[in-house]
């Protein structure tokens, strides 16, 4: 009964995403003379994924271990479906809902490019982390080999599919529409493999704010320092933290037509204020701040990854 519930709600879902997957179809037979990878390939992987917080004074963390099994699909001419499910392992402190097996992501991209001009784009349709779905813009514009400037725009509102083993279900898609945009510009120092970044605009929790960051790449491996100043209801506050984004063997990329693999990365934030700020979600199910959400030939998008 669960399954079939699920199945009836994805595609209701999906019916009311049929204009994005119209405008996406439309804008790659009008940009079908760019430049795009032709190669087809199928990647199954999976990972586990923990959050923790220390902000119960009854046990020093709470913590939550899930499975993180996933799939992109690249269709060629730079198109690729991407799905995630959640897998629940272990709940200590965390709400009852997150026992429940969840599809975390699923959702369609489209990439255009435009060496020539220095141009990159990417639109991205369907079900995104954070338990948002809408549609996500991105472009990149890397100005000359040590400046890079960037930017964001999103539609995306709530949602929720999961079940458990008990006939517990739960299946959302509400349309409480909210924006969130983002700039930000980028500088990378080669001959120390660091990259300085400056982003700001407006976030899922319709909060402002402005983020530095100092990333520190090696081979397999980057860690970084950063700081925010953001505005929450009014007042306004500061965050520091790092991040470390660690990459997983094999770390060639294969060229099979199917590959079987871990998760790309082991990925680590951690920031000295509790609670969401400066929020976003992901449209990639390994997406991570060592890597761009455009693979491109700047910085770390020299990395075979």
């Amino acid at each position: 009964m669960s399954e079939l519930l699920f199945n009836f709600v994805f595609i209701i879902m999906m019916l009311n995403m049929r204009r994005i997957f119209v405008v996406l179809f439309c804008l790659q037979i009008f940009f079908a003379g760019t430049r795009a990878q032709q190669n087809t390939q199928t990647e199954l992987f999976c990972g586990v994924e923990l959050d923790y917080s220390d902000v119960n004074f009854i046990r020093l963390y709470n913590t939550l271990v899930n499975l993180t099994p996933g799939t992109k699909i690249h269709l060629g001419h730079d198109w690729q479906l991407a799905a995630q499910a959640m897998l629940p392992i272990d709940n200590s402190g965390y709400p009852e809902r997150y026992n429940m097996i969840r599809l975390s992501m699923a959702n369609v991209t489209k990439t255009f490019r435009f060496p020539h001009a220095n141009q990159y784009f990417k639109l991205s349709a369907g079900l995104f982390g954070q338990d948002r779905y809408g549609a996500d813009f991105r472009w990149m514009y890397p100005v000359n080999n040590w400046l890079m400037l960037n930017a964001r725009f999103g539609i995306t509102s709530d949602w929720a599919l999961g079940f458990d083993m008990s006939s517990n279900s739960e299946s959302t898609f509400n349309r409480d529409w909210r924006s969130i945009g983002i700039a930000g510009v980028s500088v990378w120092l080669d001959r120390w493999s660091t990259e300085l970044r400056m982003s700001g605009g407006y976030y899922l929790n319709k909060d402002k704010g402005l983020e530095g960051e100092v990333m520190r790449h090696f081979k397999h491996c980057s860690v970084s320092l950063f700081g925010q100043y953001h505005d929450v209801l009014g007042r306004y506050r500061e965050t520091v933290g790092f991040r470390i984004v660690m990459m997983l063997p094999p770390y060639k990329k294969s060229h099979e037509k199917v590959v079987f693999r871990p998760a790309s990365n082991f990925r680590l934030t951690y920031a000295a204020h509790s609670g969401a700020s400066m929020a976003k979600y992901m449209t990639d199910p390994e997406e991570n701040e060592r890597t761009y959400p455009i693979r491109i030939p700047w910085g770390t998008g020299n990395f075979d990854e």
